[in-house]
């Protein structure tokens, strides 16, 4: 429905759109999402598994009101603006139109004092104080409008006559601004931080870098997830989405509404909607009942602001006179409905409730939107508040623990909007004062910042609530919205042996959906016990889904990538022994897919193995990596073919099918298909030096019994005509193919457990010798291992470790990157698609997602820990975007890097020189591991093992 106003009107005449070709009256300058809700439609798509979702966050963060817009799959109809005769779909069209023009071949770039991301209350406090000191500014808001959720202005759709206070003051500062100098790019995403002197954003559909001198991160927070049964019916939205139906675009979901959770925004709220015409079936607060205490708190809060503390007391006043009921001490039980939102079930101190309406409103408090401040690599601290939170660490200026980035608002700390405005402005004459002469300080504005401190300290002593309790959380209650994850799945895998977030993460997809965690994040880490920053998911280019088209710019192609620095193999710091001692017939250091793989075949010999690996199984490489399943030569793994078919590197060729075989036999074993298929592999040539490199190739590989065929253009166009045109050919391996690397992980786990093996995360070995027969080995956690044997598979620390036993191998480490993009609506591909004269390997998942890799590389940053480059995501989607036209219509979601080894060719088996060591160290590890573990097993037990061309004794 339409809100009415006596000051607020249409600005124009209702324009003609189209919902699944049924005919919607919209407002010009309004959102999708708006028009949509004052017709009624609140279902706006189905997910996998056919589940109806709609709007929800109202800000862009959650990603469930995807609708395809002109042909343009999953546009947020919450950001996007009604224009005539446009066309909104719920499903994704079978073939997707482009999400941005082609991408110019080198990013804009563009130079400021001070970059200011975000322009709510916070950013526009702080470019206003920037630029009025004498600095450029440039600030990006991914809105059309500066002024936050907070200072959010009147939609273009409406005009009205009798501003109040807070939209006044948002035109005041908005006329500020403007009058300051400051530089705004509205509908601008920030994709990537690679350095406070390197933002990289999409300006308009643009990809532009900006490389400010000073850096103010300004970007807001979101309502933190209320996860009840049915929180993902449409209907149900948080109390800041409904709002901005309401307050910017003067429409409600329906004629009746609940609302539940805890503070004044759900009474601001609940006092709009009365005063625009809506039925407000009962206010919810969590919070209980105040008594005297509390009283004097509020007493607290008019000395501090007495305007904030007059507005609550009108907001209680406006609801009694209309009747709407305020029960204190409610808290939400389960939202219900048919396809959509009908009821609530709430707990209260008289026991549980139903109220029926349209639909629901809900907040509990709010996340700091932290992820480029940590992806820049600022310090951060856990806030054990509400469902708890990390928030960047800060001065009272905003300076982060990188003296040229500081992080104020909601989105480096939850404090509402006094403490913005006045932190933001003090951030904006610090960054100022860096870079000028005689910037002021500002003495008013640090007497506001304590004053806005002390009145949030007594608001929410007045609205404290209990502890969140994470095992109320019902195992059939849903908390990733986007990957459908329920908390009995997450609970599940905990159980499996997954510890952290990111071991879960893996296990379950939780949190690798479109909204990157924002939705479900925070849950998570309660369910795991995360409670400080290294226990959260680290944040990934893009911050945000971006369309993949606009990021592809070519980049040069190299022989050798760089190198990178895994660290030592342990903390410097070791724990004094303990005096406890484990004992093994076979130790396997290392718990990569290669480890588990060579613990899993020597335990079904019958050995007693112990895995020790010094984080968590299979967090490195072995799940960064793309589940591509390689047996053919790869321009970028190898110079096999050059070497001839005496070389390690193609001698693999005799291994790769039998690998995958026991890929298949390990699936079958535990009762999971994980994803396998082997539907071919095709390795393209856009040149005639490329296809008589196929030729040759091709021949190298007959050789070695792999079927392989060199094809033209028209077998080849006939067999993939989904390619981009003018491949001169390509050569076709049908044994190729793909599976879940993470579903795999999981598997493996389960079946080494199964076959007896002990498995000790959290475990690098300090110190390792030969003793007697057999080696005793140190860990850095104070524990004694004997071991007859001792497996290396430790990938990237190989060299260290086999250097420690005076055996050392030629192993280089390199951080290769991974992406991928968003599920597309339909089958694209079955191939995996590899490249003769590029960086590149691109497949399609059984879900729907493209894999994009092709080993660029990424860095190792001061900690060890790997990440991404620009420069790698954008040429790696200029290959992709090159070979695969379809790839137009789709927004990359994520990017991950892993740590991993490049050799020589593989390294399996005995070591000569230190009898009872073996290494298991080999390139395309995932693919190889199950042979290699077989092969090590068989060496260990005296069999014929590796063959001699992978001995670690040839070097």
């Amino acid at each position: 429905m339409r809100l009415t106003h006596p000051d607020i009107h249409p600005a124009a005449e209702a324009v003609g759109i189209t919902f699944d070709g049924r005919p919607i009256p919209a407002l010009p300058g309004e959102t999708v999402a708006a028009a949509l809700s004052a017709a009624g439609e609140m279902v706006l798509r189905y997910t996998a598994s056919s589940a109806p979702r709609g709007l929800h966050c109202g800000m862009g963060a959650c990603f469930d009101c995807l609708v395809t817009i002109d042909g343009r799959a999953n546009q947020r109809a919450c950001l996007a603006k009604v224009e005539p005769g446009m066309r909104v779909e719920r499903a994704a069209p079978e073939r997707p139109a482009p999400l941005a023009p082609l991408a110019e071949h080198q990013a804009e770039q563009r130079g400021c004092d001070v970059l200011v991301v975000g322009a709510g209350p916070a950013g526009l406090s702080a470019a206003i104080a920037a630029a009025e000191a004498g600095a450029s500014v440039i600030a990006l808001d991914e809105r059309d409008a500066p002024g936050g959720q907070y200072l959010k202005p009147l939609s273009k759709s409406h005009r009205h006559a009798a501003p109040d206070r807070q939209f006044r003051q948002g035109d005041a500062l908005r006329d500020r601004a403007k009058a300051a100098g400051v530089t705004f790019h509205f509908g601008a995403t920030v994709w990537g931080g690679f350095s406070e002197h390197e933002i990289a954003a999409l300006v308009e559909g643009r990809n532009v870098l900006f490389r400010p001198r000073r850096l103010v991160i300004a970007a807001g927070a979101h309502e933190r997830p209320v996860p009840i049964p049915g929180w993902t019916l449409p209907g149900v939205m948080t109390t800041g989405c409904l709002q901005t139906l309401a307050r910017a675009n003067r429409v409600s979901p329906g004629e009746r509404v609940v609302i539940a959770g805890n503070g004044p925004l759900n009474l601001q709220l609940a006092c709009e909607l009365v005063e625009g015409g809506v039925q407000v079936a009962a206010v919810l607060e969590a919070a209980p009942k105040p008594g005297f205490l509390e009283w004097r708190q509020a007493l607290r809060l008019a000395a501090k602001a007495p305007d904030l503390a007059w507005d609550g007391a009108r907001y209680l006043a406006t609801l009694k006179r209309a009747g709407v009921p305020l029960i204190w001490g409610a808290t939400p039980v389960a939202a219900e409905g048919e396809g959509r939102f009908a009821r609530l079930r709430a707990a209260t101190p008289s026991g549980e409730i139903t109220i029926e309406a349209d639909a629901l409103a809900l907040n509990l408090g709010f996340q700091p939107e932290t992820g480029l401040a940590r992806a820049l690599g600022c310090a951060h601290r856990f806030q054990d508040s509400g469902l708890g939170r990390l928030e960047t660490v800060t001065d009272d200026d905003g300076r982060t623990s990188l003296p040229a980035i500081f992080a104020v608002g909601d989105g480096a700390q939850v404090g509402g909007s006094r403490i913005a405005l006045a932190r933001g402005r003090l951030a904006g004459l610090a960054a100022a004062r860096d870079l000028l002469p005689d910037v002021p300080e500002d003495a008013a504005s640090r007497r506001a910042l304590a004053r806005a401190i002390d009145f949030q300290d007594a608001l929410w002593r007045f609205f404290a609530v209990p502890p969140f309790d994470v095992t109320a959380i019902a195992d059939t209650t849903l908390v990733c919205r986007c990957e459908e994850v329920t908390a009995g799945t997450l609970r599940a895998a905990r159980a499996e042996g997954a510890c952290s977030l990111g071991a879960v993460k893996k296990a379950t997809r939780a949190g690798m959906g479109r909204c990157q965690g924002r939705m479900c994040g925070a849950t998570v880490a309660r369910l795991v016990g995360a409670s400080e920053e290294a226990g959260f998911a680290a944040p990934r280019a893009p911050l945000k889904p971006v369309p993949a088209i606009a990021l592809a710019m070519e980049k040069p192609e190299w022989e050798e990538g760089p190198s990178a620095d895994p660290g030592p193999t342990a903390p410097a710091q070791r724990a004094p022994l303990t005096g406890e001692t484990r004992d093994c017939e076979v130790l396997v250091i290392g718990g990569g897919a290669l480890g588990l793989s060579t613990a899993l075949a020597c335990a079904r010999e019958g050995m007693d193995v112990l895995v020790v690996e010094r984080a968590e199984p299979g967090q490195g490489a072995t799940t960064a990596n793309a589940g591509s399943l390689h047996v053919q030569l790869h321009a970028y793994d190898s110079a096999g073919a050059a070497e001839g078919p005496d070389s390690a590197a193609a001698q693999v060729l005799a291994i790769g099918p039998e690998s995958i075989r026991l890929w298949r036999a390990i699936a079958a074993q535990e009762g999971e298909a994980l994803g396998i298929r082997t539907e071919g592999g095709i390795m393209l040539a856009e040149t005639a030096a490329q296809m008589r490199a196929l030729t040759d190739k091709v021949a190298m590989e007959r050789q070695f019994g792999l079927a392989n065929d060199v094809l033209g253009p028209n077998e080849l166009y006939a067999l993939a005509p989904y390619l981009a045109p003018g491949f001169a050919g390509a050569a076709f391996c049908p044994d190729e193919g793909q599976m879940d690397p993470l579903r795999g992980l999981t598997v493996l786990l389960r079946a080494a457990t199964r076959a007896g093996v002990r498995i000790r995360p959290g475990t690098a070995i300090a110190a390792i010798a030969r003793e007697g027969s057999g080696f005793v080995a140190e860990t850095a956690d104070g524990l004694r291992i004997r071991a007859g044997q001792v497996v290396n598979a430790t990938g990237p620390w190989a060299g260290q470790l086999g250097a420690m036993l005076g055996a050392p191998i030629p192993v280089r480490a390199a951080v290769q990157q991974v992406m991928a993009t968003e599920a597309s609506g339909t089958e694209i591909m079955r191939h995996l698609i590899l490249h003769s004269g590029r960086h590149l390997s691109v497949k399609q998942g059984d879900a729907g997602h493209l894999v994009i890799g092709g080993a660029w590389p990424g860095v190792t940053d001061a900690a060890g820990r790997p990440r991404n480059l620009r420069a790698s995501i954008e040429g790696n989607l200029y290959v992709a975007r090159t070979v695969l036209p379809a790839m137009a219509g789709l927004h990359v979601i994520r990017v991950w890097t892993g740590v991993n080894v490049q050799v020589p060719g593989p390294i399996i088996g005995a070591d000569s020189r230190v009898p009872g060591l073996h290494h298991a160290v080999t390139f395309n590890g995932w693919t190889l591991g199950p042979i290699a573990g077989q092969l090590v097993a068989d060496g260990i037990r005296g069999r014929m093992g590796a063959p001699r061309v992978f001995s670690p004794n040839r070097f």
